[in-house]
């Protein structure tokens, strides 16, 4: 078993790629829902951290923790988002590890593919076997940034900024995708992503 990284920046096509590997095979997690697994838990532990540090508002105990207030502090707020990081991005990798581990021990061969957005920025891509990028040309970027959160051109450009720069997860990518065109094409672009994978480790068996 393989393991394959799959970063990229906001709205470059990274889950549509994941779904194409899926199809194909692969075994895939995402990085996001297994953090909003263990945010959204109820564990007594975390969620007595996350009120800690976003205030008691945060929580209610009949309803859990408030999912929107949330998701807009740690948008807004910097050392928040930081916090979470730091703090959840420990309980994520080893939750990752254990899906790994489970795959081996059933002696499971292919590949693992997961995806994060914080795959560079972390270090975490060094844990990997190969790393693949997804990538698409700005204006694209932010169309989509627009029409998927519904919000004007000005913000979307403050969350790409807030982010790592495309260009620094391109250097230590093994592999690229551009996802700037149709699905059609960017299907066909990861089907050939994957067949460059295959062959690069069915060679080095050899």
């Amino acid at each position: 078993m393989y393991k394959i990284g799959l970063t990229g920046g906001i709205c470059t096509g990274k889950t549509y790629v994941l779904n194409i590997l899926k199809e194909v095979g692969c075994y895939t997690a995402k990085a996001d829902i297994i953090a909003k697994n263990i945010i959204f838990s109820g564990d007594s532990e975390i969620s007595s951290k996350i009120i800690e540090v976003f205030g008691s508002d945060i929580y209610d105990k009949d309803s859990g923790l408030n999912k929107e207030k949330f998701s807009k502090l740690l948008f807004e707020d910097p050392e928040k988002r930081n916090f979470i990081n730091n703090f959840i991005h420990p309980l994520v990798a080893s939750e990752r590890d254990k899906m790994y581990k489970d795959l081996e021990k059933a002696k499971i061969e292919g590949f693992f593919v997961y995806e994060s957005a914080l795959l560079v920025e972390s270090g975490t891509y060094k844990s990997f076997n190969k790393i693949i990028v997804t990538y698409t040309n700005s204006e694209e970027q932010r169309k989509r940034l627009t029409e998927r959160d519904g919000i004007g051109l000005e913000e979307a450009e403050e969350r790409i900024r807030a982010q790592f720069p495309i260009s620094e997860k391109l250097k230590v990518a093994d592999y690229s995708i551009d996802t700037s065109g149709s699905h059609d094409a960017t299907r066909k672009n990861t089907l050939e992503t994957f067949y460059l994978l295959k062959k690069s480790f069915e060679e080095n068996k050899k």
